[in-house]
């Protein structure tokens, strides 16, 4: 064997010697540190320190928003609907630490939560009801921490249809706070204001009565026109009017007439009538009208329109005649 080849392979067996020992050392270094044991607090190698700590002041939380019951609005005509915003909270140092809880009722395409109050589009209510023992509400059970704040709207008539938001903010004692929002719908509302009656006072036989004026109003949130017909005694029996006398003793409905759009003064002959006024119809009959909804908070002035109506008298009736007029509001296309 040459000397060379002899001397490589020595250095070759040391190394693998060596590495051999190292790892054993390891092994012996790691089984000797598992055995060693651990001192909690103290002195020692190894110490593990137990760590403690009181949480103080937390934040409110919002937990569920419901909006009429999860239900849509339904508005009343001429009248307020009281919508009702319920907000259920949680706050870990007890629900007595929440103070106030506000909310604002807004139409979302047209405002925000800190839009200006609108009766068409925004309500606000800076001082929601609390409640700390409301027993459950829709499958929650109370505890010491939840509570129940009830947040009410007087919603006018003629609010927007469309989507609106409930915006609540919880406060609790140190003014921590959290805010949620929950959409609803403010549904279509189509209704119409009249007078009780018209009447058109004392006409001769075979003449046309004065005009008598009508005033229409919109008590919807939807632009409307006018659906009418009219009759006697039953709907569909083809008059306008029954008479307690005469040999006839009805007033056929084509002598009935309205104009939606303009009025005339004075006495009129029954060409004149007819040229000027439409007929009246058993069979309901969509007509025009295009009366907007109300949009001013002070007064409806927006919301009316005059309606103009006369009857020709036949001959054949005679002493006192009634009938009625049927109208309905439709949605203006």
């Amino acid at each position: 064997m040459k000397k060379g080849l002899f001397i490589n392979r020595i250095g070759k067996e040391r190394f693998l010697i060596g590495g051999f020992l190292l790892a054993s050392f390891l092994l012996i270094g790691i089984l000797v540190f598992m055995l060693i044991p651990l001192v909690n607090g103290g002195v020692g190698e190894n110490v593990i320190v137990k760590t403690y700590l009181n949480v103080g002041t937390v934040a409110p939380e919002i937990l569920n928003i419901s909006v009429e019951d999860d239900s849509n609005i339904t508005l009343l005509p001429n009248a307020t609907k009281l919508v009702r915003c319920e907000v259920l909270y949680r706050d870990y140092n007890n629900d007595t630490n929440v103070s106030s809880v506000n909310a604002t009722l807004y139409e979302f395409s047209t405002s925000t939560e800190n839009g200006a109050d609108d009766n068409n589009y925004h309500y606000t209510n800076s001082s929601c009801v609390l409640n700390n023992s409301f027993g459950s509400w829709h499958g929650v059970s109370d505890d010491q921490f939840t509570g129940l704040a009830n947040c009410t709207f007087e919603v006018e008539y003629y609010a927007d249809s469309g989507t609106w938001t409930c915006y609540a903010e919880v406060w609790d004692s140190t003014d921590l706070n959290d805010n949620q929002h929950e959409n609803t719908t403010v549904e279509e509302l189509l209704a119409i204001g009249l007078p009780d009656s018209i009447n058109y006072g004392t006409v001769n036989s075979t003449y046309v009565s004065d005009e008598q004026v009508a005033n229409a109003t919109n008590f919807g949130n939807v632009e409307i026109d006018l659906q009418l017909s009219g009759y006697a005694v039953t709907p569909g029996d083809g008059y306008a009017f029954n008479c307690t006398y005469g040999n006839v003793q009805n007033i056929s409905i084509g002598y009935e007439k309205y104009n939606l759009t303009a009025s005339t003064s004075g006495s009129l002959s029954l060409t004149e009538f007819e040229n000027l006024y439409i007929n009246l119809t058993s069979s309901p009959t969509t007509e025009q009208f295009d009366l907007g909804y109300r949009q001013n908070d002070a007064t409806n002035d927006d919301a009316w329109n005059s309606t103009y109506w006369r009857v020709y008298v036949p001959l054949g009736v005679a002493g006192t005649c009634t009938g009625n007029i049927a109208v309905s509001a439709v949605k203006s296309v």
